[in-house]
């Protein structure tokens, strides 16, 4: 055990910054997906160095969107899409250790999800970017055996579709903090293995901005596209495609995974018929998983 200077006991914390995004397939708005890219304070340098690298070869700066990729990688107008597929191979062969992304694909068409537990569409937004938030605290940081941790969760204040539109307004910036809490509370008393605290502050930021937020467009994009295959355009599926082998990899033994993405990159999905989680992986299976 580590002890302090007078022989206590010694909290283990960690600061993290969690970028977050989301998207919805159209037009029947099947699936809602929600992607955070967990980031460790004292690593946005190192991260943002390597997604520089990429749009210096390319000599292209401006904002990246997964919605808005041309259909080709070639030319010019091509650049913004060389960027992104740069970025994720950047992520393959290393960018992953420090900037570690998981995916919540929440089925709404399931048989077991229950619509009426959400009298508005922003109350499940806000319940499953809880929900996914718990689950990449546990599935990135379990293992560290961090105490405590403060995170700083980023959202790009353009676009998050949880801010309902016709002047509602939802209790999001309340919400997160409070269940993030009490996730932690309720596992100390449960004697779950999970973390005794957990400080949740938001900031509103512009994606423009930001090649974090942007880098966390780009993964939950491609996962979109490798779960649901919505685009025509090359480039997208191509970008799909670079997901739909890494789950592959990740759904063989540790050991026999090509890719070193365990516990770097996640993708999981809720709810099969059965009401709990599962990971796709494309296999055809909908076996659940212990979260």
């Amino acid at each position: 055990m580590q002890t302090d200077l007078f022989g206590n006991p010694a909290k283990r914390h960690a600061s993290y910054w969690v970028f977050h995004d989301e998207s919805i397939t159209m037009p029947n708005k099947h699936w809602f997906l929600i992607g955070l890219l967990f980031v460790r304070e004292g690593h946005q340098g190192e991260a943002l160095q390597w997604l520089h690298h990429c749009r210096q070869q390319e000599g292209y700066f401006g904002e990246i969107h997964f919605s808005e990729l041309p259909g080709k990688f070639e030319g010019p107008y091509g650049a913004k899409a060389r960027v992104a597929r740069c970025w994720l191979q950047e992520y393959e062969r290393g960018l992953a250790e420090i900037a570690r992304f998981t995916a919540l694909a929440v089925d709404r068409h399931s048989s077991a999800f229950e619509h009426g537990r959400f009298p508005k569409e922003y109350h499940a937004y806000n319940r499953f970017t809880a929900m996914a938030l718990k689950a990449g605290i546990s599935w990135f940081l379990g293992p560290e055996n961090w105490e405590s941790v403060a995170i700083t969760f980023v959202s790009d204040k353009k676009d998050r579709m949880s801010r309902p539109d016709q002047g509602w307004v939802d209790n999001f910036e309340n919400y997160l903090p409070y269940r993030a809490e009490l996730d932690a509370s309720l596992g100390q008393m449960q004697g779950k293995r999970y973390l005794s605290s957990v400080k949740v502050q938001l900031s509103l930021q512009d994606s423009a901005q930001s090649d974090l937020l942007q880098l966390c467009d780009v993964l939950l994009g491609a996962t979109q596209m490798a779960l649901v295959g919505s685009s025509n355009r090359a480039t997208k599926q191509e970008l799909g495609q670079i997901v739909v082998r890494w789950c592959q990899d990740l759904s063989r033994p540790p050991r026999q995974q090509r890719t070193n993405l365990h516990r770097k990159f996640d993708l999981w999905a809720f709810p099969n018929e059965q009401g709990a989680p599962y990971r796709p992986c494309f296999s055809g299976s909908k076996r659940a998983i212990t979260r």
